[in-house]
């Protein structure tokens, strides 16, 4: 990759429809856009997301699965390369939570869940409504992401309706810190798929050690699904300052766009 390239990648999801990239086409030319006119990092990749959590195709946002109560709770997150991280998890009610995930990055918090989060929200101005969420049994898709680099920094964002028809207490990857998404001077990691096997396996965090290390984002990628049972979905994006990787063990909508 050209030294100083700025480039930005997008997920719909391990499982999500090769045939969606569209949707994650759009969220990679917002970014790309919101980057070359010199938004911050952290919300460049918050603004990518948010176009994934408004495609009711995937699941966050608009688009997130019901819960076994019939609810619709939402986790987000984000992460960059000054080590600023934020959270939200069981939020419900609000239009974009990885606006609020991001809110929570810049303040002394780390990670607010349930009704604290959403008060927290409206405090800000967040814009609240109606979650109706998809019914459990349609076809499932799992966490939406992206990474992105702009030359220098890293910054990386994911977002989840989280698992169709779970006990709505259920938290998966990807409010954990260095579970779901992990960001550092090296690179930046976002994982998709199985929250549970995700979360065990400290996946984004041990994949960024891999770039640590030197290996490709390309051997990264195949190095961390193969810690993934056959069973188990799981994909991930890279990127590093020598290139960047996608993939799945699953079908995955993915996306990656480069400027100057």
């Amino acid at each position: 990759m050209p030294e100083n390239q700025t480039i930005i990648l997008a997920h719909g999801g391990a499982g999500s429809d090769n045939a969606h990239s569209d949707g994650t086409d759009r969220a990679c030319r917002l970014g790309l856009k919101a980057l070359q006119s010199q938004t911050p990092l952290l919300e460049v990749v918050c603004q990518a997301v948010a176009v994934l959590e408004d495609d009711s195709r995937f699941n966050a946002g608009t688009g997130s699965r019901k819960r076994a109560d019939g609810s619709v709770r939402m986790d987000a997150s984000c992460m960059d390369s000054h080590h600023r991280f934020g959270a939200v998890s069981a939020i419900q009610h609000i239009k974009n939570p990885v606006h609020v995930a991001r809110a929570v990055a810049h303040s002394p918090h780390r990670l607010l869940t349930g009704d604290d989060a959403r008060q927290y929200a409206l405090e800000l101005g967040f814009e609240a409504v109606d979650m109706a969420g998809t019914d459990s049994k349609a076809p499932g898709t799992d966490t939406v992401g992206a990474v992105v680099f702009d030359g220098e920094q890293f910054a990386a964002a994911l977002s989840t309706g989280g698992t169709g028809g779970s006990r709505p207490g259920r938290v998966g990857d990807v409010p954990l810190f260095g579970c779901g998404l992990y960001v550092g001077p090296h690179g930046a990691v976002t994982a998709t798929g199985h929250g549970e096997s995700i979360t065990l396996h400290l996946t984004a965090y041990r994949t960024y050690e891999l770039l640590e290390q030197g290996h490709a984002p390309q051997r990264a990628l195949e190095t961390a699904l193969s810690w993934f049972e056959e069973a188990q979905d799981a994909g991930l994006l890279i990127v590093s300052r020598d290139g960047y990787a996608g993939g799945s063990n699953r079908s995955m909508a993915w996306s990656a766009h480069t400027g100057d």
